[in-house]
């Protein structure tokens, strides 16, 4: 039996399903697109088992601010072509909107309340046999700190920097900076005592073993140690719009950073 191409080219489209699977579902239906649709979904739901352990190696962040509310989601997919598409975006959207609609807060999907992730969950499964392939929501959160929210353009990366101060430009610029060049800690404060301390012995030993004259040692090792941090730590890193600016110089005073999230996936 010969396949309307049109019909093939409209199954295709809808479910992603590979062309011969299409091409097959369309000659058991006889032509019926809607018939074709629910043919590949039961084959889909024969082979779920197999394509649930598919290793997910693609994904789209998305953060919304809205009503007071910041939600974040992490959905991941197979492959690039899925991840790009309109519809996953689409899904993405849709299942932040539900998450939007909850009213106990949470900064991982193990917080959760049980309702919501069932519910997403439920409709990540429902989806999954249109797009022919594994999907997994890997992550949501949900606050209502006052913060500012970036997504970078394509999707895969995402900030948030929590103020407290209501200016939203100098929000904004740290916004981009953490998704640009991907801090681990707001200030040298921040940076755990133990990896200072590990460091410092280290430094210390390298500067000993080099005969350094014993009373440099200390302003060297002080000079080592802010040079390897500030790479890592939002405000010592070189401003990405002037190198020859740290980004603390761009933080009025009256202006308080209280945290950053990095939306990614590793």
């Amino acid at each position: 039996m010969s396949v309307d191409m049109n019909l093939l080219k409209q199954l295709r489209e809808a479910t992603f399903a590979p062309l011969k699977d299409c091409k097959d579902a369309l000659v058991e239906a006889n032509g019926d697109l809607q018939q074709a649709k629910e043919i590949l979904k039961e084959k889909w739901i024969l082979k779920a088992g197999k394509k649930s352990e598919r290793e997910t190696n693609e994904w789209i962040v998305k953060v919304v601010n809205k009503n007071g509310k910041i939600a974040w989601i992490k959905l991941l997919c197979e492959t690039d072509f899925v991840a790009k598409n309109e519809w996953f975006i689409q899904l993405c959207d849709d299942l932040l909107d539900k998450v939007l609609a909850e009213n106990v807060f949470f900064l991982s999907k193990q917080d959760a309340p049980t309702n919501l992730s069932e519910l997403l969950d439920k409709l990540v499964k429902e989806a999954v046999w249109t797009i022919w392939e594994n999907m997994q929501l890997d992550d949501i959160i949900l606050t209502n700190e006052n913060g500012f929210v970036y997504n970078h353009p394509g999707n895969k990366v995402a900030s948030i920097v929590f103020f407290e101060w209501p200016d939203s430009d100098v929000a904004k610029e740290l916004a981009l900076q953490v998704a640009a060049m991907n801090p681990s800690y707001l200030d040298f404060d921040s940076v755990p005592s133990d990896i200072v301390s590990q460091m410092e012995a280290q430094f210390r030993q390298e500067i000993l073993d080099s005969w350094k004259p014993e009373n440099m040692v200390d302003q060297i090792l002080k000079w080592k140690l802010s040079k390897a941090l500030a790479e890592d730590v939002l405000l010592e890193q070189e401003y990405i719009r002037d190198g020859s600016k740290k980004v603390k110089s761009i933080v009025p005073d009256w202006f308080t950073v209280k945290s950053f999230i990095r939306l990614a996936v590793k």
